[in-house]
């Protein structure tokens, strides 16, 4: 890595929602015919009309000796409705957060303002944010459908001692750690070799999928540790660390190929199993991060940005298909000015709902800003189909 990574504040921002109660309660109604059956007979009959209109006819007849008789004919009770509203469906894949962002400070001793992604932030499938403990120096988070996180931990071991940054920096420590779906550790293990850049680009139940400079795409088994080069690059592409936006699915990888451009973002897809390429695939802008295979490796979703004026940017989700490169959908996200240096908003992540739809999340600074954001405050989902 080029810089050593300062430790980012875990961010928790959880969103609920509660159902009213059944105005015609089963309190309520027996309430009700206590009261009514203290009256005369015709007046009791009248009241009993009443009971009736509230429950759709499943009150029981009222005698004088209090005891309920039930016609032959009357309709069985129904059950109870439940107060709980359905919960949604489980989406295919989970969608975490991200969003690197930045903060800027406009005035001389006045607030400082930006927008930044929290370390580990899950937008759970009912709209709510979950903000997941991980450790300290936590990054490139890949999240698994069994509730596990995987990610690299980076730590600082000389803290306060100065001395070059870079790949060769000395007392640095890179673990790759996987937390169980109760955030706590479950694997922790130094993966750093000195002088060796590395990046994180996706996991599965069995591997983590890593990216080693100078060597290229290799499988790190979970349990074991032993690694597997599963695509040799041996060397920077474009003075960049090879599958620097990747992702790996159904036995395929994804990844941005050649220099960030404004106007064209390029993407290889490839399979895991010896490297051989499947298809080049092309959109017409800057490629954004969470680029996102379908759970069958069919359809990638890209998200992208252009300029749209002098200062404007506009973010886009494509939708490709791997295999023949079409078009299957193309839609506009959102647009954001500058403010200050700073860009007011962005895509800051995508998962599949599955296999045709995919989420989106966009976040956009208010106009004015008044202080630093998460993307987690700021959150707004966008759904993007196939056709």
């Amino acid at each position: 890595m080029d810089v050593i990574p300062e430790d980012l504040t875990d961010l928790v921002h959880r969103a609920a929602s509660t159902t009213a109660a059944h105005p015609a309660d089963l309190a309520t109604v027996r309430g009700r015919a206590r009261a009514r059956r203290r009256r005369r007979a015709a007046v009791a009959s009248g009241g009993l009309a009443v009971l009736v209109a509230l429950t759709g006819g499943a009150v029981p007849l009222l005698t004088r000796d209090d005891r309920a008789t039930v016609p032959a004919s009357a309709p069985p009770v129904p059950p109870p409705v439940s107060a709980s509203p359905t919960p949604p469906p489980v989406p295919a894949q989970r969608l975490i957060l991200t969003g690197d962002g930045g903060t800027v400070r406009p005035q001389r001793g006045g607030p400082e303002i930006g927008l930044l992604g929290g370390p580990a932030d899950e937008l759970a499938a009912d709209g709510s944010v979950v903000g997941h403990r991980v450790p300290a120096g936590w990054q490139e988070t890949v999240a698994l459908p069994d509730g596990r996180l995987v990610g690299l931990e980076f730590t600082d071991l000389m803290p306060g001692v100065r001395r070059t940054d870079g790949p060769n920096v000395a007392g640095l420590s890179i673990r790759l750690t996987v937390l169980g779906a109760d955030d706590r550790v479950d694997i922790s293990r130094e993966v750093r070799v000195r002088g060796q850049a590395l990046k994180l680009v996706g996991a599965d139940a069995r591997y983590a999928y890593l990216v080693r400079d100078g060597v290229g795409l290799v499988s790190h088994e979970l349990t074991s540790g032993r690694e597997k080069t599963l695509i040799r690059v041996p060397a920077k592409v474009d003075g960049e660390l090879p599958f620097r936006e990747a992702d790996v699915a159904a036995g395929r990888v994804v990844s941005v190929t050649g220099p960030p451009d404004m106007t064209r973002c390029q993407l290889d897809v490839r399979r895991l199993a010896g490297g051989g390429g499947l298809s080049r695939l092309t959109v017409d802008g800057e490629c954004a991060a969470s680029i996102r295979l379908s759970p069958d490796g069919s359809l990638v979703a890209v998200p992208y940005r252009r300029p749209s004026g002098r200062r404007t940017l506009e973010y886009r989700l494509a939708i490709l298909d791997t295999a023949t490169g079409e078009r299957r959908a193309d839609r506009l996200i959102g647009a954001a000015d500058t403010v200050y240096g700073l860009t007011a908003g962005g895509t800051c992540g995508a998962a599949w709902v599955d296999g045709t739809t995919v989420r989106v999340v966009w976040a956009q600074l208010p106009d004015p800003p008044r202080k630093v954001y998460t993307v987690a405050e700021l959150a707004r989902v966008v759904t993007v189909t196939a056709q």
